[in-house]
């Protein structure tokens, strides 16, 4: 009987845990993987595995080793996808599929489609500091490195991410005729 009491206890103390940290951790790893299902998925992997540490105590910062988790189970997802992906991509024709979508959303794609060109590191860095707002030490942390490498692969992310989105080409103006005293062009 005392153990159902201890795991009603536990229970409801995790419910808390889960109502306070849920929506952070969809929205984290939405912005890891850019799927709305996935990322469900991935939020109820890494809250199952986070409880059987939590339950044990092993857990001192619910709120960062959730975030790892998360970052961890996407990367595990984002690696089937891609693979999924290049499978995708030698299909050709009607299988595809068509997408119509206005220009905000277009906007969004392009942004997210630079973000996925980006390297793992550069990629979660960026997410992590500029999606999560998350400072540079809780970011190593949940990296596991240091808070110098987080700073040099956030600034070579965001420096790829301008070059990737840079401004469309300049469409050449053509100079207006300078007009001369006597009204004629030069």
């Amino acid at each position: 009987m005392l153990m159902m009491v201890r795991a009603g206890v536990e229970q409801n103390s995790f419910a808390t845990v889960f109502n306070e940290h849920h929506r952070r951790a969809v929205r984290l790893a939405y912005l890891l993987t850019n799927d709305a299902d996935q990322a469900e998925d991935i939020v109820a992997e890494a809250f199952a595995r986070v409880y059987v540490r939590w339950s044990k105590g092993e857990v001192r910062d619910v709120d960062a080793y959730l975030r790892r988790a998360v970052a961890n189970e996407a990367n595990s997802k984002l690696r089937r996808r891609y693979l999924e992906r290049a499978v995708a991509g030698r299909r050709s024709g009607d299988d595809r599929g068509v997408r119509t979508i206005d220009d905000g959303a277009a906007d969004r794609d392009q942004v997210w489609q630079a973000i996925q060109r980006l390297p793992d590191r550069q990629r979660k860095a960026v997410v992590l500091r500029y999606y999560e707002d998350l400072p540079e030490a809780e970011t190593a942390e949940i990296l596991g490195c240091s808070v110098g490498t987080v700073k040099s692969q956030v600034s070579r992310g965001l420096a790829r991410l301008q070059q990737l989105l840079g401004d469309p080409p300049a469409v050449a103006r053509t100079r207006p005729p300078t007009m001369t005293a006597e009204g004629g062009e030069r």
